[in-house]
């Protein structure tokens, strides 16, 4: 597993406690590669590629075969129960551990790892929710999520069509938390959220990440006011909001949905601090 130590690293694996106490976020890849393809066309007409893909042919000594392949890697598997103090981990950030050519059997297993690991924090994101209702009821220490469709070069009106979609998988999740990733924030989004509210009481998600789109070092802010559509909707049904650290937005949030199993583990650690070693 790797430590995603700040400034840097993946800043939403650092989860804060109901008690204000930040966890530790690491990352954890028991499984690698992605066959999704995801890329984006920046604002300035280039063309971006997943950062999970640019790093795999960086450091090809992992990714052999490349990175549109599937890689298994059992001996990882003990890694989260051999690290005793509670964290957040962010399972597959180098793959989608829910992609279609990934085997049930190998997501079952790691899915009974975060069940034993149970004073963990455990966070995955897929590009393919259709599948995620067959692994009902996911632990209570798994935050499961959703990214937005990937542009594919393909218009704003495809991608809304792929997230209203995407909402109707989510809605079939049974997980404590579920959460949309909405970065990179492509297209005006909330449209689709507040179409989805004319007829349901309430979204399928209970957390929601913003982030801006980028090319290497540059970064290509979202319009103001899809921005500030999006928070206004979040805020209304109480959805906690993280931005991701290449936003920018007057108000930073930074916000944890809070569980039975925070609260629980919260209680528990802050009475272990307190007790008194004979």
């Amino acid at each position: 597993m790797n430590r995603q130590k700040p400034p840097k690293g993946i800043e939403w694996t650092r989860i804060r406690r109901p008690d204000g106490v930040e966890l530790p976020g690491y990352t954890w890849n028991p499984t690698g590669g992605c066959f999704h393809g995801c890329t984006w066309r920046m604002p300035d007409g280039s063309v971006t590629e997943c950062y999970a893909k640019t790093i795999a042919e960086r450091f090809t000594s992992g990714y052999p075969n490349g990175f549109e392949h599937h890689y298994w890697r059992p001996h990882s598997l003990d890694a989260p129960r051999k690290l005793k103090s509670p964290a957040g981990i962010f399972v597959g950030s180098m793959a989608d551990l829910f992609g279609h050519w990934v085997p049930d059997e190998q997501i079952q297993q790691v899915l009974r790892v975060m069940d034993e690991a149970h004073w963990h924090t455990f966070q995955t994101l897929s590009k393919f929710p259709i599948r995620l209702p067959e692994f009902n009821l996911f632990p209570e220490n798994v935050w499961v999520g959703v990214s937005l469709p990937a542009g594919q070069l393909m218009s704003a009106s495809g991608g809304a069509r792929a997230l209203k979609a995407y909402l109707k998988h989510m809605k079939k999740i049974e997980a404590s938390v579920r959460f949309m990733s909405i970065e990179p924030l492509w297209f005006d989004v909330a449209p689709v959220f507040e179409q989805w509210l004319e007829t349901e009481e309430k979204l399928p998600f209970e957390w929601a990440i913003i982030g801006a789109a980028s090319n290497g070092s540059r970064i290509f802010q979202p319009t103001m006011l899809w921005t500030a559509k999006l928070i206004e909707i979040f805020d209304e049904a109480e959805i906690p909001i993280f931005f991701k650290g290449n936003l920018k937005w007057h108000d930073w949030r930074e916000e944890f949905p809070e569980t039975p199993h925070q609260l629980e583990h919260a209680l528990l650690i802050r009475q272990f601090e307190n007790a008194v070693v004979v």
